[in-house]
This record gives structure tokens, sequence and C-alpha cells, in this order.
């Protein structure tokens, strides 16, 4: 046993594990009891999955430009911080919407993946990814047969640009965003890259 208890002035309170049965603690002020459980790092194919979807998004953002020593944003950094909501930041944001938009399951990866493999300017999102020091992610234990390529990080950042124009006035309103993603040149992904980079006045 390991709990302590406290009691002044009749109000009483515990902290700490009993028996390994219950757990005492306070939560936002109020003293609080609850069973005790072994904490478990599920590694299912479906728990693999999600977490492949959510490391690859998370590392995608590396590669946005961010204040450097002029204290200066890329232009896709200064557009990414006008989308997230109050209170959220901008790279939780992005993770967040292309998790709940465009792969929110192993189906919609698949179909993300299978739609990246056949595009045209794949070998250029992949070259241009390198350039961007993005890097494949995987997950051993996942479901899916396919790792998320720095090239398809690089093409995930594209799709969050191009959704983001539509969603909210303003921002990213100009090429490539304003190009279907599907209809994309070498150009195209290379103005990609240039917007993660280049300065924002």
């Amino acid at each position: 046993m390991c709990a302590k208890v406290t009691g002044p002035l009749y109000s009483m309170s515990a902290s700490g594990t009993i028996g390994k049965a219950m757990v005492h603690f306070a939560w936002k002020g109020i003293n609080v009891v609850r069973e005790w459980l072994i904490p478990k790092n599920l590694k299912s194919a479906d728990q693999g999955d999600v977490r492949l979807v959510l490391g690859g998004c998370g590392q995608a953002t590396r590669c946005v430009g961010l204040a450097d020593a002029t204290h200066n944003d890329s232009l896709f950094g200064a557009d990414a911080k006008l989308c997230n909501p109050s209170g959220q930041t901008w790279t939780s944001y992005l993770v967040q919407y292309l998790i709940k938009n465009v792969m929110p399951d192993a189906t919609a990866y698949e179909a993300i993946y299978t739609a990246f493999e056949a595009h045209a300017q794949k070998a250029q999102f992949t070259t241009d990814a390198g350039l961007l020091e993005l890097a494949d992610f995987d997950i051993a234990y996942k479901g899916t047969a396919h790792l998320f390529s720095k090239g398809m990080q690089l093409y995930c950042l594209g799709l969050y640009g191009i959704a983001m124009r539509v969603l909210k006035e303003g921002v990213f309103n100009r090429v490539p965003f304003t190009v279907a993603i599907d209809s994309w040149t070498s150009e195209n992904v290379d103005s990609l890259k240039a917007d993660l980079l280049q300065q924002s006045l």
C-alpha cells in the first residue's frame, strides 16, 4: 500500500494506490477514486495503423520552415498558423485534420497511398522530400503493408494546403494550392517545396 491520506479541517483526501485495487487522486480540485489498471501499450495491427498515420503526419510538419534568425516563417508556415483554432498549435491541427479528414482509417490510408503511387510526379515528390530532409516512416506491427514514405508525407502537405484554401479565406491562395493535386506538374511540386522554405514578408 502506498496511499497518502490527509484530513485538514474535516476535508479528507487521498492520493496513491491501495493494494493494486484502487487509485486515489485529485482531478480538477475534486478528490476521486478509480479502479487500478495496468497500463497497456497495445501492438495490434489496428493500433499500428493509427500510429503509422499519426507518426507520418507529425514527421511531415518538420520540414515546414518556421521562424528563423530573422523571425520570419516560411510561406506555408505563416498560412498554417492562421488555420488552427484558438488554443491549438498549427502542428497539432494539421495532424488532426489529416487524420480525421484524409486518412481516418486504414482503408483511407490505402486510398491515399494508391493515389500517391499512381501520381505522375511521385518521383518529384520523393526527390523534393529528400531535399527537405524528410524520411520514410514505418511501424513494424501495422496492418497495412505500406510504409508512410517521405514523398507521401510531402504529398499530404499539399493536400492540406489545398483543403485549407477552401476552408479558410485568405490562406494558401497561390500556386500550387490552386491546382488539383492530381494535375500537379513537377513545377507544382517544386513550388510546394519552395513554399515550405521561402520566408514570408
